[in-house]
């Protein structure tokens, strides 16, 4: 499946250009922001392409400039993404993508993938069949070969997430490892030592990330890892999140607070202790990363960090606009903030 974004156009380039008695290259670069055109002229096209309604069609942009001005974007429905819910989150990073798709008249196709073999062809679809010269990349692994596929294919893109070993490439992200760092100062200053963390497979690099915010503070803090509180879960699935959590707390009833990698992790943490009888935000706590799940289905509450996707979409988009006019590398990292729901209670001090 793909999706097509487009505008109504009131005149074309050609009838423009003529207006103005300049050529159809000159308005092209003037609607574009090139410096080689005098500011005089650019004022000038801008003002007359408002005159005349004028949006430039993707399509005949394209022709004229002799540069393609498409974005491709692959949603995967498997694996961390089988549920539709987690899916939620592209869609709040598309949504901050669209103000300026509209702007700067990118033509979008959005395709979905069922499985690995079905991503792959997607991704060989949007660069041959449908000719995009840019990609936005999600999901990213900590060893991510698409992102060399790209740069052989000389593809502009922009990475939602990093990956190691790699520097040359233009990326916005979360700051996951900051993110836990900041969870851990806000639990041991309400005096818990006995920290369990739930993880998905650390083959993603944000779950890798947040990972080593967790150790780096435990070490920062003297606190000893204890490899009996931190468990890795697999597939997204709040059941089977529930069953390790809750085998996790029979066995060390010590544990005053978790940390959930993920909103699912955290709805499965919220089922385990309902099933134990342990109050949230008394008997136990529980912080989590936000989302749409956690901030307006979870209940109760759950205290969470949280991050602006919304922003994250439309960093993206100014980068690789920026990157048609000097072809640099960008990078953005998105800050976070707690947000105090009332699931975590302050412990006496001992």
């Amino acid at each position: 499946m793909n999706i097509c974004v487009s505008k109504y156009y009131f005149m074309d380039i050609r009838k423009l250009a003529k207006k103005l008695n300049l050529s159809i290259t000159t308005v092209s670069r003037a609607l574009g922001g090139y410096s080689d055109v005098s500011e005089t002229t650019r004022k000038k096209v801008i003002k007359y392409a408002k005159k005349y309604k004028y949006s430039p069609n993707p399509n005949a942009s394209s022709l004229a400039s002799g540069k393609s001005n498409t974005l491709g974007f692959v949603i995967p429905l498997y694996g961390l993404n089988s549920n539709t819910l987690n899916q939620a989150s592209f869609f709040e990073f598309i949504a901050g993508m669209s103000t300026k798709i509209h702007s700067e008249n990118i033509q979008f196709f959005m395709m979905f993938a069922n499985n690995e073999k079905e991503e792959k062809n997607a991704y060989e679809k949007l660069i041959h069949v449908q000719k995009v010269n840019k990609i936005i990349l999600h999901n990213i692994k900590i060893k991510d070969s698409r992102i060399e596929m790209l740069k052989k294919n000389k593809i502009k893109f922009v990475a939602w997430g990093r990956t190691q070993g790699l520097n040359n490439y233009s990326w916005v992200d979360l700051d996951n490892e900051e993110s836990a760092k900041v969870i851990m100062k806000y639990l041991i200053e309400k005096n818990h030592r006995h920290i369990a963390y739930a993880n998905i497979e650390e083959n993603y690099n944000f779950a890798f990330q947040r990972k080593q915010g967790y150790l780096s503070s435990l070490k920062k803090n003297k606190i000893k890892f204890n490899e009996n509180y931190y468990i890795s879960i697999k597939n997204e699935d709040p059941d089977q999140s529930a069953s390790a959590i809750k085998k996790m707390l029979n066995k060390y009833s010590e544990i005053t607070a978790i940390i959930c990698s993920t909103e699912y992790s955290a709805v499965g943490a919220i089922k385990a202790c309902n099933q134990l009888n342990k109050k949230i935000g008394k008997d136990i706590s529980i912080i989590t990363f936000d989302g749409p799940v956690v901030s307006t289905i979870a209940n109760p509450s759950l205290t969470a960090i949280t991050h602006e996707r919304k922003n994250l979409g439309q960093k993206a988009i100014e980068i690789l606009t920026d990157m048609d006019k000097n072809n640099k590398t960008y990078t953005y990292l998105a800050k976070a903030n707690i947000i105090d729901r009332g699931s975590v209670c302050k412990l006496k001090k001992k």
